[in-house]
């Protein structure tokens, strides 16, 4: 019996990609269903009701941005999340997944790890991945996902890419705290080797550019954003 009544939809046209996450998913304890024809992707949707939907990019008839296009024009999936699976690492594909609504984008040559994990944190863990919202403003602090852009108290913050994208994943979960261990899965995948204490690094990093402690930190092992 499954351990968990939380629900995937996986829409992919290689049939063996499909038997192998459906393999994986179900023995996570997930309820899975797949399908290969990606034009049935919204009536399949409706009749199974996922709670997340993970799509190929590369498919014919419509590929994976229009399926997601057409998903997010329903109110009834405004809720569910859209993580995108494919071979393909081009910048502007992963631009127009995110601007087609697409909640992640996870290159295949991470591995099924780095899905499982993700999959986990949405669902299981209750904490947030969007990364199609481009605007986060908590008090004095502003995000802006589309141009990379931190603002803290209307001061201009350049991070690199990791930083930002820890700060990002922070600042979409405000106040929960969120292990080290998520954090590494979330931002750098599961298939990297990192020394013990690089998150730690990367939030003084963080707070150093800012110029105030805005992240209570745990042990050193989980991390809050005030």
């Amino acid at each position: 019996m499954a351990k968990s009544q939380h629900k995937i939809l996986i829409i992919d046209d290689d049939n063996d990609i499909l038997d192998l996450l459906k393999y994986n998913l179900e023995m996570e304890g997930y309820l899975v269903a797949a399908e290969l024809n990606s034009a049935n992707a919204l009536t399949r949707a409706r009749i199974f009701n996922p709670d997340l939907i993970i799509l190929d990019i590369m498919m014919p008839k419509l590929n994976g941005i229009e399926v997601c296009n057409v998903l997010r024009q329903h109110e009834e999936f405004d809720g569910t999340y859209i993580f995108f699976l494919t071979a393909k690492p081009e910048q502007y594909l992963q631009v127009e997944a995110l601007a087609s609504g697409g909640d992640d984008y996870i290159e295949k040559i991470t591995g099924l790890r780095a899905l499982t994990h993700k999959v986990e944190t949405v669902l299981r863990n209750n904490l947030v991945i969007r990364k199609c919202v481009q605007q986060i403003n908590l008090g004095d602090l502003h995000i802006d996902r589309m141009e990379y852009i931190v603002f803290y108290k209307n001061k201009k913050i350049s991070l690199p890419r990791h930083e930002f994208e820890l700060l990002y994943f922070l600042a979409q979960n405000p106040k929960k705290v969120i292990s080290k261990d998520r954090i590494l899965h979330n931002i750098w995948g599961s298939d990297v080797y990192l020394f013990a204490n690089s998150v730690e690094a990367h939030v003084s990093n963080i707070e150093a550019k800012i110029g105030e402690n805005i992240i209570s930190r745990y042990n050193n092992q989980a991390y809050c954003l005030k």
